[in-house]
């Protein structure tokens, strides 16, 4: 129950703007039971990060209660205490008639960064919110809160000799009768908006003047009364339950939950979007089949373009964007989560997604495979990467000699040479007959074996492969390094001109019984610059492979297909023709 005796005297000249409540008899019913909570999985914005970090707003604002998200007027995300918003006019317009409009022309704004603090709490008054203050048990409301702003309720300043004040702070508030009135507050508050981590600019100015007294009330919280305080000032209001402590073992006090009890007295504002509309992904994230069912449906990087459906959903803070996407089957769609996307196009530079972005019908193949098989293709034509246990490591086999031509190449070029006429017989039957002699030749007699083949791949910046010393076709190497060696050499970023193009002129000349994969499903018209390997593993289990890049005038990808412990050399070679048929029907 409400305790203190508020006191009616009349004709008062109100400084501190509390008057705008007069005979406010408003009174607004929750529309909204939502459930939120400050959590370390919900980040803080980064349009809003610089004036958080500034403005040390941990303190005064607290965590975030929901993720940053667009509405008809731009970026707005909810914090324990009041609510940012970054102004950013959007074109397709959904809400009318919402209180947004007047809260951001009240709002202090940052002249630094642009960013508004929405004044929730005059909101929260102006509507007369009957969303407890001090728990669910409490029935004291944003209405009682109101009502003791009224200016007759302002008390007279104290002179030097009036007894019991001296733990209370006089703040002038107006002017009644030609005397100064005003309200006090009390020493607890004062210390704590005189802290500077809740008033990093001061408490003039972070909470502006008091509207109320300090106001006292009893609520039962799990079956014991607690006694609590609550002072509304302009920009915040401050809660004392003196029967709970803090992590010091004093008195817990805190601002009021102003974002809390703003949803769920109005409800979460509309999301502004609208069908069609260009999103794309900010960073490593998963697509579910619903929000936060933890059912996944495929994995993306940066870059991954999407199209809206229109449709979203809040689930305990994080907000979803149903998405769709085109693939050669169709479309597909899924749910991904609001804070991994941006709706500002990326730079150029390739996306990067799971295979089953590219054929869900694929990607199950695989998943039934398990992790003996490991799968890149680069769509360059599109500037689509998509994978399948794409960074574990496969045995190389013959397709070392593709790592050991380039660095020899590159070792000739640093001698300013090109390989003469038995140098490039030794190539010739390394790539096109995959000659293993020859390869060894080039491997520990014109180079320095396993080192040699190191510092080239860290010269050209391509990790993922370690060579084997003594015996070369037991180098292992992921996927995904094949893939970036054929992209920097269909690029143009290795080698010379002239040592490019023998390398393609070898690799496009395979023998046709060594073409199996890449090569022996390719497309009529495309030319193929590949490579296969194959070898009885050290668990006398089989391992084989091939990679190259597809080429047409239209259509171009690069491909890389490992596979180990296969019973039969023909049982790696089913699933290598099998991905590299499906994906040169997709592509091509």
């Amino acid at each position: 129950m409400l305790t203190n005796q508020l006191r009616d005297t009349a004709n008062t000249i109100v400084s501190n703007g509390a008057d705008q409540w007069n005979n406010d008899e408003t009174v607004t019913t929750p529309v909204s039971t939502i459930s939120l909570s400050v959590s370390k999985e919900i980040a803080i914005s980064p349009v809003f990060k610089p004036y958080y970090q500034t403005r040390h707003a941990d303190g005064n604002l607290g965590g975030p209660l929901t993720d940053a998200y667009l509405i008809d007027q731009g970026w707005l995300q909810f914090f324990a205490s009041d609510a940012l918003f970054f102004p950013e006019q959007q074109v397709h317009s959904r809400s009318k008639n919402n209180i947004l409009p007047s809260l951001i022309l009240a709002g202090s704004k940052d002249a630094a960064t642009g960013i508004i603090r929405l004044p929730l709490l005059q909101a929260l008054l102006t509507v007369g919110s009957q969303v407890p203050i001090g728990g669910s048990q409490s029935i004291f409301t944003y209405v009682n809160l109101r009502k003791a702003t009224a200016p007759t309720f302002m008390q007279a300043a104290p002179t030097t000799k009036s007894p019991g004040t001296s733990s209370l702070h006089f703040v002038k508030g107006g002017m009644r009768a030609g005397k100064v009135v005003g309200h006090f507050i009390p020493q607890v508050f004062w210390n704590y908006i005189n802290s500077k981590d809740i008033s990093p600019a001061r408490w003039a100015k972070d909470f502006g003047d008091p509207l109320t007294e300090a106001l006292s009330f009893t609520v039962k919280v799990n079956g014991t009364f607690h006694h609590m305080m609550v002072q509304a000032f302009e920009h915040d209001g401050i809660l004392l339950d003196q029967d709970a402590r803090d992590a010091s073992g004093h008195p817990l006090i805190q601002l009021l939950n102003t974002g809390m009890d703003y949803i769920h007295t109005f409800g979460l504002p509309a999301v502004a979007i609208h069908p069609q509309q260009s999103i794309w992904s900010q960073r490593e994230t998963d697509l579910f089949v619903a929000p936060g069912s933890g059912r996944i449906i495929a994995h993306v990087g940066q870059k991954f373009a999407f199209k809206l459906l229109g449709d979203s959903r809040w689930i305990t803070g994080t907000l979803w964007y149903h998405v769709q996407w085109t693939i050669p089957e169709g479309t597909n769609s899924a749910w991904i989560a609001a804070v991994n996307v941006t709706f500002v196009a990326p730079g150029p530079g390739p996306s990067s997604a799971s295979l089953n972005m590219l054929s869900p019908q694929l990607g199950s193949y695989l998943t039934s495979i398990g992790t003996n098989v490991g799968v890149v293709i680069y769509d360059v034509t599109r500037q689509h990467y998509y994978d399948y246990n794409s960074d574990s490591q496969f045995i190389v086999a013959s397709s070392m000699k593709v790592p050991i031509m380039f660095t020899f190449f590159d070792a000739l070029e640093q001698q300013g040479q090109e390989p003469n006429s038995e140098q490039m017989n030794v190539l010739t039957t390394m790539i096109e007959n995959s000659d293993n002699d020859s390869a060894s030749d080039l491997y520990y007699n014109e180079l320095n074996g396993a080192q040699s083949i190191t510092n080239y791949m860290q010269k050209i910046g391509v990790s993922g492969l370690d060579p084997a010393t003594n015996a070369w076709g037991y180098s292992m190497i992921t996927p995904q390094t094949m893939v970036n060696l054929l992209a920097l050499l269909y690029e143009g970023k290795i080698l010379t001109s002239q040592d490019r193009a023998t390398a393609y002129g070898l690799m496009e000349n395979i023998e046709p019984d060594q073409q199996v994969g890449v090569g022996d499903t390719a497309p009529n018209g495309f030319t193929v610059a590949m490579k296969d390997g194959w070898v009885i593993g050290p668990d006398n289990l089989w391992a084989m492979n091939s990679s190259g890049i597809v080429m047409s005038h239209k259509e171009t990808y690069i491909i890389s297909v490992y596979t180990q412990e296969q019973l039969s050399l023909d049982d790696g070679q089913e699933i290598v023709r099998h991905v590299c048929s499906s994906v040169a029907s997709l592509l091509a």
